[in-house]
């Protein structure tokens, strides 16, 4: 009970402690407090910086921490930035303490400062104003505020696309400037840069840039002023890069503003230095763990704790002596007690011995009884048991024989399947032989052909000379030739009807082949008849190779639509592209390849709701939208084979030279011509 008095005047006096301490804040009058915070660092024409995305993260956070309601942004193009500085005009209208924060790239420009957006990408001076931000607009937008207003640019990073303006020969050696420039003062005006003017700053390689981080260490200090603390910004960040890097700052107020209006350790201190709870002294080294009056509360603390253990233990001596005294007294009452007790137990003891020796007789008797109903319930019970095992035997024999029946009718089902698919298994690569060799019997004689067609023009040439050289003897020259044509005609369609009537018979043969195997095995074979011309016609394949194919170029077309496959849908599943596609999606998707196209399969790829294959474009391309798009260079450059602009090397003028008269060809000479087999004959 007093251990819990004690805890209750504890909790009061730490409930009056952590009044006292919000009485001043809840009694200041509430300020309304806007930011605006913007990091880009993944720009599309320079190197992605490593940090402005962290700074402006980790900095909205703090400023929230400390009453700023923030307007945040990363990573914005030139409408984007513009869409969130209207934003912040209109919310820091009237407004008691208005911020701007920016980290990423920044470039002065004919002394006035620009702020990068992501897309910008300006290839000469002229397109700076058109492709940026102004910082003179961020201070317009800051204007309205009625109270503070703070700019802070961790902006002066190396810039590639300044250094390419200055470099491209295209700008004046003064318009672009190193870092940012030095800005007007303004009353209510405070602007922090990250580093001196027209200097430098470094990014870091942490998470936060040297400025960004010394802001966020001493940004939620209470108690602390603006220009004391950007004064101890800037001993930080000189520190941080070993005297490489200073910050500025511009100021110019007529009052004083606090980012942590909470009360100091100071004045904390001086509520709770004559107080003798713990508790209380407790809470202030919580809240200021690094002050300089730690070791004071921790003395005070000692004292206090130490008064109190003593006290402790004079209460605790005082307790033990009177629990001593009440133990004795307590002591005797017992004894007197137990006395009074075991003469009532002896009385007590007898009377129930009495009661127990009539009561054991009776429930012998009624045990006895119960034990006889009970053998007879028992026996009949087993009876009962006995016949519903043989019941239970008989029905579990029935059914042992009807799944061994139908064991046996399955495994004879199954190997009847077997036998089938071997059967069909041989019979298709027959057919597939068959169709291979007279496609390759077919190759041979239209080879053949080849061959002699060659040879007939070969002589055809010569013939022709020789009617030129002999234009005397023409009559008897075309006489000659005309034989000859009769007789090649007459040689090319014996050597023709020969491999129509060789291929007919390698048909037959495998169709005689396939219809053995079909009889043997129960099912018709159907080979495709020739055509009534003679001609070669291919042996019909299974319709199954037909619908794979289809499937094969569905599955193709639902490949392309995820990333994966990249061409015309073909239906050859064994085709390089297809197995390479398939073990792609396989990888990335995490399912095992199939072996063959399956509508499994297929539904799988149509249950992709985006791109599973990540896009991969040359070096003479870029991903937009989605897609590979040639690389756009400024105008009067061209793209190399690396993929970068450059300017094209002056061309040399060549010297003219006298064409040279060529000998005009003799024209040829009038003779007759005509037309065999889609090879054209000139006398």
């Amino acid at each position: 009970m007093q251990t819990s008095l004690h805890l209750l005047r504890l909790i009061a006096l730490m409930l009056v402690f952590a009044g006292s301490l919000s009485a001043p804040l809840a009694n200041e009058p509430k300020e309304r407090r806007v930011a605006l915070v913007v990091g880009n660092a993944a720009y599309r024409a320079a190197p992605a910086l490593p940090n402005p995305g962290n700074d402006a993260q980790d900095m909205a956070a703090a400023l929230r921490a400390v009453g700023f309601d923030v307007i945040e942004g990363r990573d914005l193009d030139r409408r984007a930035m513009g869409e969130a500085l209207g934003r912040f005009a209109r919310a820091a209208d009237g407004a008691d303490a208005a911020l701007v924060f920016y980290a990423g790239h920044g470039l002065q420009f004919r002394g006035e400062n620009f702020l990068l957006p992501v897309d910008a990408a300006p290839s000469d001076e002229f397109a700076i104003p058109y492709e940026t931000t102004r910082v003179a607009d961020v201070i317009d937008a800051l204007q309205n505020a009625k109270g503070i207003r703070i700019l802070i640019l961790d902006a002066c990073r190396n810039n590639p696309l300044a250094d390419r303006i200055a470099s491209s020969g295209r700008s004046r050696d003064s318009s672009i400037g190193r870092g940012l420039a030095r800005m007007a003062q303004s009353t209510g005006m405070v602007v922090a840069y990250a580093t001196q003017a027209n200097d430098v700053a470094a990014d870091g390689t942490g998470r936060n840039s040297p400025f960004s981080a010394a802001m966020l260490e001493h940004l939620s200090e209470p108690g602390l002023e603006i220009g004391q603390m950007f004064r101890r910004v800037a001993v930080s960040v000189n520190q941080r890069t070993k005297g490489r890097q200073t910050p500025e700052l511009s100021l110019s107020l007529l009052g004083d503003f606090y980012f942590n209006r909470s009360e100091t350790d100071l004045q904390a201190w001086t509520k709770v230095r004559e107080s003798t709870d713990a508790p209380a002294l407790h809470g202030f080294l919580d809240r200021f763990p690094k002050s300089y009056l730690a070791d004071a509360a921790r003395a005070r603390i000692d004292t206090i704790e130490r008064a109190q253990r003593e006290e402790t233990l004079r209460r605790q001596l005082a307790g033990y002596e009177e629990e001593r005294r009440r133990a004795a007294q307590a002591a005797e009452t017992a004894r007197q007690a137990e006395a009074q007790r075991l003469a009532a137990e002896k009385a007590e003891r007898d009377r129930l011995a009495a009661a127990q020796a009539e009561t054991r007789r009776k429930a012998e008797e009624e045990a006895g009884r119960q034990q006889a109903e009970q053998r007879r319930r028992l026996d009949q019970r087993l009876a009962e048991l006995e016949a519903e095992n043989r019941k239970v035997q008989a029905e579990l024999a029935a059914r042992a024989e009807e799944q061994a029946r139908r064991a046996r009718d399955d495994r004879e089902r199954e190997s009847q399947a077997r036998e089938r698919d071997r059967l069909s298994a041989a019979q298709s690569d027959r057919l597939k032989a068959a169709e291979a060799d007279a496609n390759r019997q077919k190759q041979e004689e239209e080879r053949r052909i080849a061959a002699r067609l060659a040879t007939l023009e070969e002589e055809n040439r010569r013939a022709s000379a020789e009617l030129a050289e002999r234009f005397k003897a023409e009559a008897a020259i075309r006489q000659a030739v005309e034989r000859d044509r009769a007789r090649l005609v007459t040689q090319l369609e014996a050597e023709r009807r020969r491999a129509a009537e060789e291929l007919q018979r390698v048909e037959r043969e495998a169709a005689a082949a396939a219809g053995r195997e079909n009889a043997a095995a129960g099912a018709p074979v159907q080979v495709a008849g020739l055509p009534s011309d003679g001609s070669a016609a291919p042996v019909a394949r299974p319709s199954v190779q037909l619908d794979l194919a289809a499937l094969t170029k569905t599955i193709n077309l639902e490949l392309g639509r995820v990333g994966c496959y990249r061409g015309k849908p073909e239906g050859d599943w064994s085709s390089r592209p297809t197995s390479r596609a398939v073990q792609e999606f396989a990888r990335l998707a995490r399912v095992s390849p199939p072996d063959a196209p399956s509508a499994e399969f297929l539904d799988l790829l149509k249950r992709q709701t985006g791109r599973i294959c990540p896009l991969s474009c040359s070096s003479r391309q870029v991903e937009r939208n989605g897609a590979c798009v040639a690389k756009a260079c400024p105008r009067g450059q061209r793209l190399d084979a690396d993929g970068d602009c450059v300017a094209p090397k002056p061309k040399r003028v060549a010297q003219p030279v006298e064409p040279r008269q060529k000998p005009r060809a003799p024209a040829p000479r009038a003779g007759r011509c005509f037309s065999f087999n889609g090879q054209s004959f000139c006398e």
